[in-house]
């Protein structure tokens, strides 16, 4: 008995030490809305739970994504307090290669500045992955032909 039990115990231990299957996103569709949402939360303040409500979709491991969460909600602190609460937002673009790829940018706008919010998304068999995300004051390349 007791060595079924040890059995029981060992396969349990394994099935939770297995790498839980991240979430997918089906098309390009959802994605705006979650990084809508994502957005929609960065707005109010709130960049840890922005990041949070993607990480199901995680398609890199958890730990560098939490990390950098932190560090995005520290600095975005700092951020609110010398540039104020955020005006709005903007999607700015959608960009794709192939069926493997899919990118959106986004701004975040301040009275008197803006930051842009990329979002990387990867697609191997079906259903779409968060690869990356990524935040800057260089708006250079976000120009378009007018």
């Amino acid at each position: 008995m007791l060595l079924q039990i040890a059995r029981v115990a060992s396969l349990l231990l394994v099935v939770l030490a297995l790498p839980v299957a991240a979430d997918t996103l089906a098309s390009t569709d959802t994605i705006k809305n979650q990084t809508e949402t994502f957005m929609a939360q960065v707005q109010k303040g709130d960049v840890a739970e922005a990041y949070t409500g993607l990480a199901p979709y995680l398609g890199v491991p958890r730990k560098p994504f939490d990390a950098s969460a932190k560090e995005a909600d520290t600095y975005f602190q700092k951020v609110f307090d010398r540039a104020g609460k955020t005006v709005g937002t903007s999607l700015v673009k959608r960009e794709a290669i192939a069926d493997d790829f899919y990118r959106e940018t986004w701004l975040q706008k301040f009275a008197e500045a803006a930051m842009a919010w990329q979002f990387t998304f990867y697609q191997a068999d079906q259903g779409w992955k968060l690869v990356g995300i990524s935040y800057t004051t260089d708006i250079e390349s976000l120009y378009a032909p007018y």
